[in-house]
C-alpha cells in the first residue's frame, strides 16, 4: 500500500467513527428503567375474613381519559389498586349479607411546573412535572346482627401521594416516576383502609 492510499484509509476509517457515533447514541435510546415495581401486590398482607355469602367491587368513578389526567394511559392505576386490595385481603367465609368496596375516586393528575427564570433557568435541570394520585373508597358490609336485624358497618378511605420530576427525565424514568407513584398510594391506601376496618368493623369480623 502507498503513502497515499494509507493516508487515505485512516482518514476513512476516522470519518466512519465520527459518522456512527451519534447513530450509535440514537440507538441506545433511554436507560434501562430502574428496579421499580412495575404492579401493585398485596399478596403477603394478611386478609380479612369475613362471613359474607361473597365481596364485590363497585367502581363509581370514570376517567374523563383527557388531560390533565394520565390514569387511562397506564396498565396500573387507582382503581386497580383497590381491585387487587380487595381481591387479596377480603375474603368471604360464608353466611348471609355482602361485602363491597365502592371506588369513588381514582385519578392521577399531571401538572406542569413554572420554571425559573435566570441562569437558574438556563443551566440548573428543574422540576417540571407534578404527579398527584388520589384513591377514595368506601368498605361496606351488610349482614344480620347477632339477633337477626339489618346492619351494616362501614369503612371510608382518601388516600393521596405525589411523585416530581425533573425536566432532564427520560421516558424510561418518568414511567419510573408514575410506577413510583402507584406503590407510594398503593402504601397510603393499604395503611389507612386496614386501620379503618380495624377501627370499625371489628365486631363483625370476629
Amino acid at each position: 500500500m502507498t503513502r497515499t492510499e494509507s493516508r487515505h484509509s485512516f482518514f476513512l476509517r476516522i470519518f466512519s467513527v465520527v459518522f456512527l457515533l451519534p447513530l450509535l447514541a440514537a440507538c441506545a435510546g433511554d436507560p434501562p428503567a430502574a428496579n421499580v415495581p412495575q404492579s401493585v401486590s398485596f399478596e403477603a398482607r394478611p386478609a380479612f375474613r369475613i362471613p359474607v355469602a361473597f365481596v364485590a367491587v363497585d367502581s363509581h368513578f370514570t376517567s374523563s381519559g383527557r388531560a390533565p389526567y394520565v390514569e387511562h394511559l397506564h396498565n396500573v392505576s387507582p382503581e386497580t389498586i383497590a381491585r387487587s386490595w380487595a381481591q387479596a385481603r377480603l375474603v368471604a367465609t360464608g353466611g348471609s349479607g355482602t361485602a363491597s368496596l365502592a371506588i369513588l375516586d381514582g385519578t392521577v393528575i399531571s401538572e406542569q411546573l413554572d420554571k425559573k427564570g435566570g441562569l437558574t433557568g438556563v443551566f440548573g435541570d428543574q422540576l417540571d412535572t407534578r404527579l398527584k394520585a388520589r384513591l377514595k373508597a368506601r368498605l361496606t358490609i351488610e349482614k344480620p346482627d347477632a339477633e337477626g336485624n339489618p346492619a351494616s358497618w362501614t369503612a371510608n378511605v382518601d388516600a393521596t401521594a405525589e411523585r416530581t420530576i425533573l425536566e432532564s427525565a427520560s421516558l424510561n424514568e418518568r414511567d419510573e416516576a408514575y410506577a413510583a407513584l402507584m406503590q407510594s398510594l398503593a402504601r397510603q391506601f393499604d395503611a389507612a383502609l386496614t386501620a379503618e376496618v380495624e377501627r370499625s368493623m371489628g365486631p363483625v369480623l370476629r
